[in-house]
């Protein structure tokens, strides 16, 4: 009778009671780290595993069935509670941290207390997920070793593919595509208003030159566009070189929008020139499979930056420093020199002038991790306003270019870093000091028209450079 299979003793109640406190408190303090790293929660769940083939090897449990039905009770309430409060903050991990409520929610202990404290609830779920899922594999093979391998029936095959759906929907939180998210920083900054870059309009800020200059254009204007970074440079070219021209009809001949929807009009035959950085790979392919060959034609110089909160303790970043928060290997601004806080690194959207220098000039090589919803911001204003007091903290981090932060869109409550010790500025951009120097295009199709080709020497030539510098880019010469 010693040796004969049982039913655990205690009952239904031990077995909730191991699957919603004592399991979450093996994971929840063990597997902590996964949190960061997901491989770190291996040997939480292997011992989480291990804990329940043991108990049901010295307690000869016969049917699982009790077990099965706690550890899906428990994963249902945690998940469940979980995906409610992300719905309650709308899916931002900054307001959810504000609250007490989220490290109250789980006794996952230590890990709860993380995520709160950290922003780190990507991969939370996954905890839940893992803890039910090594504990049933825990059971049922103790059941294969013993020979009590239980046979699944089409009811229990349906509940078997019912958990399967459920254990996906950490995809959904943790590759937050479809995440929103709300701005409620403060007022930080004063709105950019392109209007005082227009050009001839009675009150502008557009460099001029001091002297005439040897090209004029009356007739067949070439249409400009480009970043809003650059607007300032061919604004003022335009300003320059067309004759004969009102405001009004500048509107519709130099245009200024965002990197992607300028490239789109060039190869559409919509505009002849774009100022901008180095176009991405996916644009690149873009105007391949448009049939539109390009010519790439270098103007000037900039320098890509990064920026922090003021109050940030921070004040330089090495280039490996800087790969390492943007791959997710530095989570935190003690590890560079700052408070021990979380670093927030927000990004700029796919395609954009920003991004792609981020890809190609400071990334390289390197991976760079995809942002939270809320970490991916469309403008470049945006980026710079989020950095100066999402949420109303000093934690963020950010980048764009130079001008555009310093001359455009000015912020106070940001900082530019120095880069491995080095500032940027013009002098840094031209001696190639400073780590990331942007090049500058002004990029039009193989096949130019004879006033494009003539506006692309004179930005090259003597008076276009002057021109450049004026603006505050750093040119050619």
């Amino acid at each position: 009778m010693k040796n004969k299979k049982r039913h655990d003793r205690k009952g239904f109640w031990w077995q909730l009671f191991r699957s919603l406190i004592v399991s979450p408190l093996i994971v929840g303090f063990i597997g902590v780290f996964g949190l960061g790293w997901w491989w770190a929660m291996i040997p939480a769940l292997l011992l989480n595993g291990i804990y329940w083939y043991h108990y049901n090897k010295k307690n000869q449990i016969a049917n699982v069935s009790n077990e099965i039905k706690a550890m899906i009770i428990s994963l249902v309430y945690y998940l469940g509670v979980f995906s409610l409060i992300m719905i309650v903050y709308r899916y931002n991990y900054v307001a959810m941290s504000e609250y007490p409520l989220i490290a109250f929610a789980f006794p996952y202990n230590l890990s709860s207390l993380i995520a709160g404290a950290f922003l780190m609830y990507d991969l939370f779920p996954w905890l839940i997920i893992g803890t039910f899922w090594s504990g049933v594999l825990g059971a049922v093979y103790y059941q294969s070793v013993a020979g009590q391998f239980p046979k699944l029936g089409k009811r229990q095959m349906t509940w078997l593919i019912g958990l399967c759906l459920i254990s996906l929907l950490p995809l959904y939180q943790q590759f937050a595509k479809n995440l929103r998210y709300v701005h409620t920083y403060s007022d930080t900054s004063s709105e950019l208003n392109l209007k005082q870059f227009r050009p001839f309009m009675k009150k502008s800020h557009l460099a001029s030159l001091d002297h005439s200059t040897n090209l004029r254009f009356v007739s067949h204007y070439p249409r400009l566009d480009g970043a809003t970074a650059a607007y300032p440079i061919y604004s003022a070219v335009a300003q320059t070189l067309y004759k004969g021209m009102t405001a009004k009809q500048a509107a519709k001949i130099v245009r200024v929008g965002t990197t992607p929807q300028a490239f789109d009009r060039l190869i559409h035959k919509k505009a002849d020139v774009v100022f901008m950085a180095q176009p991405s790979t996916k644009q690149l392919a873009a105007a391949k499979k448009a049939n539109v060959k390009l010519k790439l034609t270098q103007i000037g110089s900039e320098a890509f930056v990064f920026f922090v909160n003021k109050k940030n303790p921070v004040n330089s970043l090495s280039v490996k420093q800087i790969q390492s928060i943007y791959q997710r290997k530095t989570i935190f601004w003690s590890s560079v020199g700052g408070r021990f806080e979380t670093i927030l690194p927000f990004q700029r959207a796919e395609n954009s002038g920003s991004q792609t220098a981020m890809e190609k000039l400071v990334m390289r090589n390197h991976q760079l991790a995809k942002p939270l919803k809320y970490q991916e911001v469309d403008g470049m204003g945006g980026i710079i306003d989020d950095v100066a007091g999402y949420n109303n903290r000093t934690n963020a981090l950010g980048y764009s270019f130079r001008f555009y932060t310093t001359k455009m869109k000015r912020n106070k409550k940001i900082k530019l870093l120095r880069v491995n010790g080095i500032e940027p500025n013009m002098t840094t951009i031209r001696h190639g000091s400073y780590p990331f120097i942007a090049k500058i295009y002004a990029i039009s199709r193989r096949h130019q028209t004879k006033n494009t080709q003539r506006l692309i020497r004179w930005v090259q030539g003597r008076d276009g450079q002057q021109l450049i510098d004026r603006t505050g880019y750093v040119g050619l010469r």
